[in-house]
């Protein structure tokens, strides 16, 4: 039995590396915003305050934006036990090859990650603005 476990493991590693090895390659867009190289970092923040949370946000010269807010909070565990738990929240944006700009707000804690995304230049992060964001 281990012996046919063995290889038919082997032999499902072996089908999925082919697949994988004869997949075509992805295609270059045809107009390139910029150059990953070309690309600057415009404004940086970062605290981490052990249990107390973290923040961060940075901004870059091609439009990308992520800010985001870490912060423990009381709960109960499933037996009633209290514990600590991290409630997120963030946003990011950036501007798509085809120069839309791209959002998402969100919120994650121990019920999931909930975004709220959209596209265009309101509702998500702007430039200057740290999370968490109103209209999250």
């Amino acid at each position: 039995m281990n012996k046919f476990v063995i290889f038919a493991s082997v032999f499902g590693v072996l089908l999925v590396a082919n697949a994988v090895l004869s997949a075509p390659a992805p295609q270059a867009d045809a107009a390139p915003r910029s150059a990953a190289q070309d690309v600057q970092t415009v404004r940086y923040y970062s605290e981490n305050n052990g249990l107390d949370g973290y923040k961060f946000t940075y901004e870059l010269s091609d439009g990308q934006i992520r800010s985001e807010v870490g912060t423990y909070k009381d709960s109960k565990d499933a037996d009633g036990n209290d514990v600590k738990v991290l409630f997120v929240q963030g946003s990011y944006s950036f501007v798509g090859n085809d120069g839309q700009t791209y959002w998402v707000n969100y919120t994650a804690d121990e019920n999931g990650y909930h975004p709220k995304v959209g596209t265009g230049p309101t509702g998500g992060i702007q430039a200057g603005q740290d999370a968490p964001i109103s209209s999250a």
